[in-house]
């Protein structure tokens, strides 16, 4: 046990000397970046900030972290938004004032923000919201990391060229500033072995191999031309992880004028670097999980970067974040407990003893082209596969989607490079609002059938079907799909308002539909009273009666339709319904088919072709029942058979299952059922029920047998009937499917 015990320690150590030796180029760059806008000569403490980040990290994950293993490392996009911020800041004059004299005031700016940004992500991961940081746009994430990208290499530059700033970048490139040929070669040279290292995917980290081959070369241009100038190096770094808290330092500076004047943007920036690192973590440990065979605990993870972050900050250091990279390095090389991280920290700590002084003799030439390209490769992923899809073809709402995602990265990226963080996250917030809503609104309406396409499971006559077919387009059914609200509600409005001016009959699909708010509720009343000023009929359909969304509906003032019969449990009965007024108007159903009256057995499809002598001998076969509203015609269990010919009112055929009854069929007068049970001998699945006071004529088993055998020329002739009309109703329903699928 002890000596498993002993090799799990040094697989561990191991493990933690690997991903320290591949941090140190991150830690180098993300030195230079951090208080690059203060100047040349704050790399150093940028580089010892780093250096606090990512031992403090280490300690931080190793006792509050469980397992699966995660590692983490300072992030120079994160410490590039805190550059941009002190540049921001130091224009106020009590900050230039400060930065004269030591520029400890502006640390104090990014100390906080840094703070802020712990905070934040800390009470996300507690109160268990770590999956709300998902819910930022991808386009925004996108954007900012693109923008915090190029910010950098456009802060790096100066350094490649050997100037003084980014403000003189234009001047260099019309030749008023002259540029050091020499820093260039060597930024371009570090940067080519970057490039070509991480084509080899070798176990040296790339940006080592370009900072070592720069450096050797810059030394090997020193022995031959020594008095040319070759550019500046780092500097020697002060031995060590200054760990020194700056608590009390921080509370002044909070209490201060500088923070009051400045608050909003320093608050800004602290959420968006937690805004922006919790979501890289989230992503991180997710790519990391399947080494391990287990799943993180996200809001764990949340609270471990936010103590890490507060920590950095209370120590003067950088962010930190999860990092995918040194976490498979680690596990590659042996490490799977918290006790890599303690090794880890170990080891970053000896070598900031022992590598102060090579640091510092790194040109910043060498480090500038090392980060340009590092930055380069760390741009989105996304943004240029949605680059690459520009020139394919496809569905133009396909391309739209493309464009428009481009257009909110694009913007956000250009706010944060020429901006300031707290424009670009209010911009790109509202561009994200803002298409959510045009594409909710786009996307609401999922499909318009009309009655042409898609009937109700009414049994109609051939007249009727052939009416409906010729007339169809006065009713449409509208299916909507998604949460109608307010961002929603206008294309429903527009369309069935404007675009659907020639039906007379609107059934709105509700089935879909996952929420209501009141906003949607208002518009479908002022849509309703639309409809009906001009002439026009409003159906909602499917609401239960008695259900939550139909309660939700009257409580907001939806209730007219409610008092005119207009709002129906099934889709198909408000489409049956929408039909039957339709067929009314067109005067095309039979005249005696709702009145008191019976119809005669010589209008049924089932008696065509015979004499009335045959038809007075059907009459006197047939048993008359009569039925109220309500009332059960034949229960699934009934084992009676025969054949039901429907003389007054209407009747549902239901599938109840688990309480709920489908209405699968609808008979008027004038149709014959029980013709499929009785042809096919099979006990019937579905439950005939009453709508309207009906009358039956029921031929029972017995007075069919009786027929079959005396009048075998009637029987042929109902039986031929029958398969005409089954036929005829099967091409019809094969018709409408086929009519849907091609929509």
């Amino acid at each position: 046990m002890k000596s498993a015990r002993l090799r799990s320690i040094a697989r561990d150590a191991t493990g933690a000397l690997a991903g320290a030796l591949t941090v140190v180029p991150i830690i180098l760059s993300c030195g230079a970046v951090l208080y690059e806008s203060m100047g040349p000569a704050w790399v150093t403490a940028g580089i010892s900030a780093a250096f606090v980040a990512a031992v403090v990290a280490a300690i931080v994950t190793a006792l509050l972290g469980k397992t699966p293993l995660h590692m983490n490392s300072p992030k120079t996009t994160h410490a590039a938004i805190l550059s941009g911020l002190i540049a921001s800041v130091a224009t106020d004059p009590s900050f230039a004032a400060a930065n004269a004299s030591g520029g400890a005031a502006l640390i104090l700016v990014a100390c906080t923000a840094l703070l802020v940004s712990g905070i934040v992500q800390t009470i996300l991961g507690a109160s268990r919201l770590g999956l709300l940081v998902k819910f930022v746009p991808y386009p925004v994430l996108a954007g900012f990391i693109n923008g915090f990208a190029i910010q950098i290499i456009l802060n790096q530059l100066p350094r490649a060229l050997d100037i003084d700033g980014p403000q003189e970048l234009l001047r260099a490139l019309n030749g008023t500033v002259p540029v050091n040929w020499w820093a260039l070669g060597f930024a371009l040279v570090s940067g080519a072995f970057v490039i070509v290292a991480k084509k080899r995917s070798g176990p040296v980290p790339a940006a080592l191999i370009g900072l070592c081959a720069g450096t050797a070369l810059q030394m090997l241009c020193l022995r031959l031309v020594p008095n040319d100038d070759l550019g500046a190096t780092i500097g020697t770094l002060p031995p060590g992880v200054p760990l020194i808290l700056r608590i009390t330092d921080i509370l002044n500076f909070i209490r201060s004028a500088g923070f009051r004047n400045h608050a909003a943007v320093i608050l800004a920036t602290g959420i968006t670097i937690a805004l922006v690192s919790s979501i890289q973590s989230l992503l991180s440990i997710s790519s990391t999980e399947q080494l391990f065979g287990a799943r993180h605990n996200s809001n764990r993870e949340l609270v471990v970067q936010g103590v890490s972050n507060i920590a950095s900050a209370l120590f003067g250091g950088a962010p930190s974040g999860g990092s995918p990279n040194i976490t498979r390095i680690v596990h590659a090389s042996g490490g799977r407990t918290g006790v890599a991280n303690f090794a880890y920290a170990c080891v970053l700590l000896a070598l900031s003893y022992g590598l102060n002084r090579v640091v510092g003799q790194i040109p910043l030439s060498v480090m500038a082209g090392v980060v340009i390209v590092t930055s380069a490769e760390a741009m989105d992923k996304w943004t240029h596969q949605l680059l690459l899809a520009v020139g394919y073809g496809g569905h133009s709402s396909t391309r739209w989607e493309i464009f428009l995602n481009l257009a909110m990265v694009f913007v956000v990226t250009v706010l944060v490079v020429f901006t300031s963080v707290l424009v670009a996250l209010g911009v790109g917030f509202a561009a994200a609002l803002i298409a959510f809503i045009y594409r909710s609104n786009a996307q609401m309406i999922r499909r318009i059938h009309h009655a042409t396409q898609l009937r109700s499971r009414t049994r109609r006559s051939r007249a009727s079907l052939e009416a409906l077919g010729q007339h169809g387009r006065r009713i449409a059914v509208v299916e909507l799909d998604g949460p109608l609200f307010f961002g929603s509600a206008e294309r429903v409005e527009r369309v069935v308002g404007d675009e659907l001016s020639g039906s007379d009959w609107v059934l709105l699909d509700l089935k879909r539909i996952s929420h209501f708010d009141s906003s949607g509720v208002l518009m479908l009343k002022r849509l309703d009273e639309l409809l009906v000023r001009s002439g026009r009929r409003l159906f909602f359909a499917p609401l239960l009666a008695g259900g939550r969304r139909r309660k939700f509906l009257a409580e907001w003032g939806l209730t007219k339709p409610e008092a005119e019969l207009r709002v129906f449990e099934s889709t198909d009965v408000a489409l049956s319904q929408a039909e039957d007024e339709l067929l009314d108007q067109l005067a095309a159903q039979e005249s005696d088919q709702e009145s008191d009256h019976e119809m005669d057995l010589a209008a049924f499809p089932v008696t065509q072709e015979m004499t009335d002598d045959e038809r007075a001998l059907l009459m006197s076969l047939a048993t008359r029942r009569t039925f109220a509203a309500g009332d059960v015609v034949l229960g699934r269990e009934d084992a009676r058979g025969g054949l039901l010919l429907l003389t007054r009112g209407r009747l549902s055929a239901l599938w109840e299952k688990d309480g709920k009854a489908l209405r699968a069929a609808s008979y008027r007068a004038g149709m014959a059922l029980g013709e499929i049970p009785l042809m096919l001998e099979r006990q019937r699945l579905l439950k005939l029920v009453a709508d309207t006071p009906a009358v039956l004529l029921e031929l029972s088993p017995d007075a069919l047998a009786h027929l079959r055998t005396t009048m075998p020329g009637l029987d042929a002739k109902m039986m031929r009937n029958l398969s005409i009309e089954i036929g005829y109703r099967l091409c019809d329903l094969l018709e409408t499917l086929r009519d849907i699928e091609g929509d």
